[in-house]
């Protein structure tokens, strides 16, 4: 039951879903469903920050004692619903999963929610010496359904096939050969001081995925297999550290801000490069709060070498869940980073947030992915002064044509200048009439409170 798709050349590929090996299992059971149990949690039915992938791999986390220790299969869903089945294994202990599971997420209306008709809205459970017919019309809906999102998802039927470790080795032996400052981006942080004024405080240096596969691996889907990329992302930490050792900028920012893997900050050729970049810029070092659960030995190490050179470290990939299940203040960051979602200003989610915050600090927060202005409206009237997203871009761009002198004669627009400004090369940047206005800081207006 694989999903069967056109290859670049016309040639047919299989791609194997989750929901097609659920779909296989659940067939292969038909004849001996005696003791298998099925757990069935909607997790695509939570709101959006509490199914982002940092969650559910704390999910995943928590059905190891399971899977290794017992008969066990588990399926992680394209839609982000999860799927066990298991054998043997104690009532109690698969309660006790789910209880665990249900707290997790307890603050999301779908844990507690009544669907009106008596079933669970978190968590079908299936006794398939009773209830197979059901399970396997769940397994076959579930398996249509994930068909037809990769129809809708690649109308011309060219969905891309996901990473898989023989050709993960292609790729890391390429980028090890090629220029990667092309596929670099810079976005700026600022902060709306209690003055009159707003300034930018950090610059933060990414890859852009979607750029980088377009030019190394047309034919593969890089974020099809999340596990991979990670380990495809160790050696973009390198390549990364290469490209700001040199910069070639007119003006360096207050900071350079980059995301990187624990496992990178304790390598020996993080420490040359912190020796070497140090005397041109301050460094801010942002870590995936769910990367730091995975190693805290090798974060506290890091954090401390980083912050006695008077560095910062930035604990990224904050939301609600995170802030009401992990007491932040105990990682010693010197700041944090929350996305913006609209959500925040419904019901109570945004006061929880504000709360989480408080306990840390306000005004060592960032508010990010800021795409509009009322996520910095909500921002400010929550307390934070520090944002960055797209309509801080926006403003930034707005505040460099101001009084361009190239600008009117070359007749750019906004989204021009917004291009130029977030990049390292290429002919976007080569466009630019003014490459030291571009570069610059300007100070802006700040928006009154």
């Amino acid at each position: 039951m694989n999903a069967t798709v056109q290859g670049p050349l016309g040639a047919k590929q299989e791609v194997v879903t989750q929901e097609a090996l659920l779909f296989q299992a659940a067939e292969r059971l038909s004849k001996i469903r005696q003791g298998w149990i099925g757990i069935h949690l909607h997790l695509s039915q939570l709101r959006p920050y509490n199914r982002q992938d940092a969650h559910l791999r704390i999910a995943l986390r928590m059905f190891d004692p399971l899977v290794n220790g017992h008969r066990s299969q588990l399926f992680l869903l394209t839609n982000s619903d999860i799927v066990l089945l298991c054998r043997d294994v104690p009532l109690r202990d698969l309660d006790e999963l789910v209880y665990k599971l249900r707290a997790l997420f307890a603050k999301d209306p779908l844990t507690f929610s009544d669907s009106g008709d008596g079933r669970d809205r978190f968590c079908t459970w299936y006794e398939l010496a009773e209830d197979y017919e059901a399970f396997f019309a769940m397994a076959r809906e579930m398996d249509e359904e994930a068909r037809r999102r990769m129809r809708q998802q690649q109308p011309e039927g060219a969905s891309l096939p996901p990473l898989e470790p023989k050709r993960l080795g292609e790729l890391l032996h390429q980028l090890g050969t090629i220029d990667v400052s092309p596929f670099v981006r810079r976005q700026a942080a600022i902060d709306i001081a209690t003055g009159s004024h707003a300034g930018v405080i950090f610059q933060e240096f990414f890859f852009s995925v979607a750029d980088l596969q377009r030019a190394v691996a047309p034919d593969t889907g890089l974020l099809g297999n999340r596990w991979l990329f990670q380990h495809m992302s160790e050696t973009l930490d390198r390549r990364m550290l290469g490209v700001l050792s040199d910069l070639k900028l007119k003006s360096l920012p207050p900071a350079a801000s980059v995301n990187l893997n624990v496992g990178t900050t304790i390598n020996p050729s993080f420490k040359e490069f912190v020796a070497a970049i140090e005397k041109r810029v301050k460094l801010i070092v942002e870590v995936q709060l769910i990367d730091v659960f995975s190693d805290l030995g090798a974060f506290f190490f890091a954090r401390d070498w980083l912050q006695e050179r008077g560095h910062r470290v930035l604990l990224d990939g904050l939301n609600p869940l995170s802030l009401q299940f992990s007491d932040i203040t105990q990682y010693g960051a010197d700041l944090v980073k929350l996305n913006w979602s609209p959500d925040y200003t419904e019901g109570g989610t945004g006061e929880e947030v504000q709360e989480g915050l408080l306990r840390f600090g306000l005004d060592k927060a960032i508010l990010a992915r800021c795409d509009s202005e009322s996520a910095i409206r909500w921002g400010m009237e929550t307390g934070i002064t520090k944002f960055q997203g797209r309509y801080v871009d926006a403003m930034l761009a707005a505040y460099t044509m101001a009084g361009c002198p190239q600008g009117k004669p070359l007749g750019c627009t906004l989204g021009q200048c917004i291009s130029r400004r977030g990049v390292l090369s290429g002919a976007p940047r080569a466009e630019c009439g003014d490459l030291t206005r571009l570069d610059a800081f300007p100070r802006m207006q700040a928006p009154r409170r």
